[in-house]
């Protein structure tokens, strides 16, 4: 059986999004207040080479994270992340995107029959939207 690289690297951005969950927790005289619990990720398709998409409240989102993996079949359960532009809109490209916010939408997948996966920075989750003031 062919050994499958894809599921190893994902087992260890599985891994880091663990730790970076749990750091900061049980500390007593440390106060962090914008801990994160996710690394983002984009999957590549083994066909041309595109990103992965899946469908979450009727927009595409090519932004995942990892949620659970099974090591010895590499089936992963990815939750979607909803990509938002600085306006709190739909990002409909990835020079639009201001922010990931998390959805309860998930999707079991073949970690094989990708060809690469992209790490995002943590600090994409859940960034807070600018507060605009009007000058008028």
């Amino acid at each position: 059986m062919k050994k499958c690289i894809l599921c190893e690297e994902m087992r260890e951005l599985w891994k880091e999004q663990q730790l970076l969950a749990e750091f900061g927790k049980g500390m007593r005289f440390i106060h962090l207040p914008d801990t994160k619990d996710t690394i983002p990720f984009m999957l590549q398709s083994t066909i041309h080479s595109d990103p992965f998409t899946a469908i979450v409240d009727g927009n595409a989102t090519p932004y995942f994270r990892v949620e659970r993996i099974n090591e010895y079949s590499c089936i992963a359960k990815l939750s979607l992340l909803q990509p938002v532009d600085l306006k709190g809109l739909p990002a409909i490209t990835h020079r639009d995107l201001y922010t990931l916010i998390k959805t309860s939408h998930c999707i079991i997948v073949k970690l094989c029959i990708f060809s690469a996966i992209t790490p995002l920075p943590h600090e994409l989750v859940d960034r807070p939207l600018p507060v605009i003031v009007s000058k008028t």
